[in-house]
């Protein structure tokens, strides 16, 4: 039985070739469209993660203190036990001072005025989720030897709600996008289904159910859109590829942004499963409402 549907289909596609060629190309150039704009969700969403990971709390020591690493254990075990820090790291005297000297290494004069005895050890967290800084920054502030805390509240909260609205922006976009997508191809199955009107009215009459009519229709679309979903993925793909040398040089500073080849492969698979799905589905919903006229 699905031998035979899979052979009427490829019989229905093989007679009106240009027909089909059309079909596809429109299916591809949509979800060309619709591939684009998840890589450049999935970008933005690695840009957005890479800004919220720069906001950190700074944390000075008193000047006289030198830190022994029992005691920098002992703040980093009761700031991971929060479960919020995504990093801890120590600053020692001496990095600070090379950290210094780094900065002012055009003024001479600051170099020979500053030793590492003058300088502060510290502490540089990163959180999770930036709207936790401020927990990190009060429990950093009862730590034994921590003399200063900074934490820049407004630049934090400023970012933490850009995020949010540019989200909640991708999140409709990327909505209205799969619908555009389902439309398209519904509308490709509906007039292949309203072209074969009267091959249709002829299984009528002969007593063949709606399911044995739609079945066709049905893998048709799951056709067109496994098809169409691996042709968009190698364009995107072989498009990306040339575009590399350009975006390289300012895009993929940001070394979470580079994708790697599991991750497009991923991207393939996701594609063929969703046009697939909405190729079939397309078939389903443009032979039934045909049926039902």
């Amino acid at each position: 039985m699905i031998s035979n549907h899979f052979h009427v289909t490829w019989t229905r596609l093989r007679r009106t070739p240009y027909q089909t060629l059309v079909s596809l190309m429109v299916v591809t150039l949509t979800l060309f469209s619709a591939t684009i704009f998840f890589l450049d969700a999935a970008a933005a969403h690695k840009i957005l993660r890479y800004f919220e990971s720069r906001p950190q709390v700074n944390a000075f020591f008193k000047t006289d203190v030198i830190p022994n690493p029992q005691q920098i254990d002992l703040i980093r075990t009761r700031l991971e036990a929060t479960g919020l820090v995504e990093s801890f790291k120590f600053i020692s005297k001496d990095e600070a001072l090379k950290i210094y000297r780094d900065l002012n290494a055009s003024d001479p004069l600051l170099l020979e005025a500053v030793t590492a005895a003058m300088l502060p050890a510290s502490l540089e967290v990163s959180a999770k989720n930036p709207s936790d800084l401020k927990l990190l920054a009060e429990q950093l502030k009862q730590a034994e030897g921590i003399e200063e805390v900074r934490f820049e509240e407004n630049v934090v909260f400023s970012l933490i709600r850009w995020t949010k609205s540019v989200r909640t922006a991708r999140i409709a976009l990327s909505a209205s996008q799969a619908f555009i997508t389902f439309v398209v191809i519904l509308s490709v199955i509906t007039a292949r289904v309203t072209s074969r009107r009267e091959e249709i009215a002829i299984y009528q009459l002969l007593g063949a159910t709606a399911g044995y009519i739609s079945y066709p229709f049905v893998l048709e679309g799951v056709l067109y859109g496994a098809i169409g979903a691996a042709s968009a993925w190698l364009v995107t793909y072989l498009v990306f590829l040339y575009s590399t040398p350009f975006l390289s040089s300012f895009i993929f500073q940001i070394p979470e942004l580079y994708p790697s080849v599991v991750f497009m492969l991923e991207v393939l698979g996701g594609e063929l499963i969703l046009g697939s799905l909405i190729g079939g589905l397309g078939g389903l919903f443009a032979a039934r409402r045909f049926l039902r006229s």
